[in-house]
């Protein structure tokens, strides 16, 4: 296997590599990230000023990368901006400001989730990513016993009404669509080993728990999972691309707005483990 140098970004969560463009898809570059990203939780690559074809290609090279529907290009590449004349269903990319893992409503959540920056935005939308493996880890054994057998319900309603408070019927229906209800165990034991909470802005409810005291326990959670010394915050340039592992990371944006200009283009690439 081919070594590739990397710079660790926090003690906890994230690491630089830094590659050329054209060497991306060098015979076993692609394997090697991918053992790194399983290590880091997520990979930085500083101004690497890839091509979207070449993105496509990597992710497909990381995994299998899933199309999104939301794309008007033939590559599947999702456009993620709050120009209107770019982007589809503004109201998803505005509801990402919250903590969230990606894939929460299906029955097998995204491996990971590469990011490109295209343009980068002159104030605010920065992207900020949690690292649940070692939130985890921190917790007692007595709070980790508490929480093995509880299951929660996700959707992408939970998720959207918290930043829409007003939504239209037209907009509830396509929530319900896109993002249906799914019950979810809270703690997620993975194949390697690493162990997350699936919780974030599409946690409704907890099974069985009584609304108040399900609200305090996700929000008691996630103020947990986000503190500083679990975090890193990426502010953007121009060219950076970032691929982090979703099942082991909440991610969100700051805010930002249209006028900002921000441009990221991204690429989802698929999991291979139930929840």
């Amino acid at each position: 296997m081919i070594e590739i140098p990397v710079e660790v970004v926090t003690p906890k969560l994230g690491a630089y590599v830094r590659l050329a463009a054209d060497t991306l898809l060098s015979q076993g570059v692609p394997e090697a990230c991918l053992d790194l990203l399983n290590q880091y939780g997520a990979l930085i690559f500083p101004r690497i000023c890839v091509s979207d074809e070449v993105q496509v290609a990597f992710s497909n090279r990381l995994g299998r990368m899933q199309p999104t529907r939301m794309s008007s290009d033939a590559l599947g590449i999702y456009p993620v901006t709050l120009d209107p004349n770019r982007a589809r269903f503004l109201d998803y990319i505005q509801s990402n400001e919250h903590w969230h893992m990606d894939g929460t409503t299906y029955a097998i959540p995204p491996k990971a989730t590469n990011l490109k920056c295209q343009v980068p935005p002159s104030s605010g939308g920065d992207t900020e990513f949690a690292n649940l493996y070692a939130a985890y880890e921190d917790l007692s054994a007595a709070r980790k016993l508490q929480l093995e057998e509880l299951r929660v319900i996700h959707s992408a309603e939970a998720a959207n009404a918290k930043f829409f408070l007003t939504p239209s019927e037209e907009d509830l229906k396509r929530w319900r669509r896109d993002g249906p209800p799914r019950e979810q165990p809270l703690v997620w034991h993975q194949a390697n080993g690493c162990t997350s909470l699936v919780i974030g802005s599409t946690a409704e409810r907890i099974v069985g728990m009584s609304s108040a005291q399900s609200r305090a326990l996700l929000d008691e959670l996630l103020t947990w999972c986000t503190q500083p010394k679990y975090c890193y915050r990426h502010r953007w340039q121009q060219g950076d691309m970032v691929i982090w592992n979703n099942p082991g990371l909440l991610h969100r944006a700051h805010h930002y707005t249209a006028e900002s200009g921000r441009l990221m283009h991204r690429t989802t690439i698929m999991g291979s483990e139930a929840t």
